[in-house]
Formats: C-alpha cells, sequence, structure tokens
C-alpha cells in the first residue's frame, strides 16, 4: 500500500518525461526560478528606497534570514539522513541532476524563510515569495528529486527559522541603532 507521501509524488512525478517543452518547464522551474526571481529581489531592495542605507539594511536582514535558514535545512538533512526518489524508487528518473539527502527540501526552506522575513517590510513581495516557494518545491517533486514531505518540511522549516531571525536581528538593530 502507498503511502500519502507516495500517492502525492507519483501524481506531480506523471507530469514529467511527457514531452520536452513541459520537461525544460519543469527543469526551469525547479533549479533556476528561484535564482532569476532572487536577483530581481536583491536589485530591488538595493534600489527601491528613498534611504539607500534602509535598503541595505532590509537587504542584510532578509539575506541573513534565508542563507541562515538554508543552513539549517542542510545540518537537518544530515541528521535524517532521507533518500531521494529516485535514490528510493529505481523506476524514477529525475528531470534534473541533484545529489545529497532529500530531507528538508533547501529550497523550500531558503525561499519560504525569505518570503517571511520579507513580510515585515513588503507583504506583496512576500506574498510573491511565498507562492514560489511552493510553486518551485512542486517543480522540484515534479522533477523526482523531493518528496512531499521534503517540501513541506522545508515551507515549515523556512516559515519558523525566517519569522524567529528575522525578529532576533531586528531587535538587534533596533538596539544599536538607538540613541543612548
Amino acid at each position: 500500500m502507498n503511502s500519502i507521501n507516495e500517492t502525492i509524488f507519483n501524481y506531480f512525478y506523471g507530469f514529467a518525461h511527457r514531452n520536452a517543452f513541459l520537461d525544460a518547464l519543469i527543469g526551469f522551474t525547479a533549479e533556476w526560478y528561484g535564482l532569476v526571481i532572487l536577483g530581481a529581489l536583491f536589485i530591488y531592495l538595493f534600489k527601491h528606497r528613498d534611504n539607500p542605507s534602509k535598503g541595505v539594511r532590509d537587504l542584510f536582514v532578509v539575506g541573513a534570514t534565508a542563507v541562515f535558514a538554508y543552513a539549517v535545512a542542510y545540518a537537518f538533512k544530515d541528521f535524517f539522513h532521507t533518500l531521494r526518489p529516485f535514490d528510493a524508487v529505481s523506476s524514477v528518473s529525475p528531470v534534473i541532476v541533484e545529489s545529497g539527502y532529500a530531507f528538508p527540501s533547501g529550497h523550500a526552506t531558503f525561499f519560504m524563510a525569505l518570503a517571511s522575513s520579507l513580510w515585515f517590510y513588503h507583504k506583496n513581495l512576500s506574498i510573491f515569495f511565498g507562492v514560489s516557494a511552493m510553486l518551485i518545491g512542486l517543480a522540484r517533486i515534479t522533477a523526482g528529486i523531493h518528496w512531499p514531505i521534503d517540501i513541506l518540511g522545508g515551507l515549515l522549516l523556512g516559515y519558523a527559522v525566517g519569522i524567529t531571525l528575522h525578529s532576533l536581528i531586528s531587535s538587534m538593530f533596533d538596539k544599536i541603532s538607538k540613541p543612548q
């Protein structure tokens, strides 16, 4: 009997290897879409404010939060040692090349931490990045490189780390910038 994790995986993976265009779209979304929107975000955060130092601070807080969340995800991977679908099931042929353990998804963790940290500065961008985190996660399932539980775990971890670390970094900046 298949678990719900395997059932959901099989549904989304069923879209892979149907045609070259769809595989290219899945591969792009799973591997490159995040880099494209990340580059656009950093340019926006750096240039969008009337006060350039505020934009740099926003960029630092959001960037540091997401990078730290990504590092936490990789520490969890070494603890859980979860095989990727293509390593666990011989009939799964990934659309893109990936290696290492699967749980939690570093991509889902990173982009959800980014989204949750952005919430404090730019609600619309936060929603966009939250939806993008889910789209990237679904593409990584469809590409055959993550189980649904890897994505869900990454989204939850990213949210928790993003909110917590954002609060800590922001309070540190507030203490530093307050006149004595």
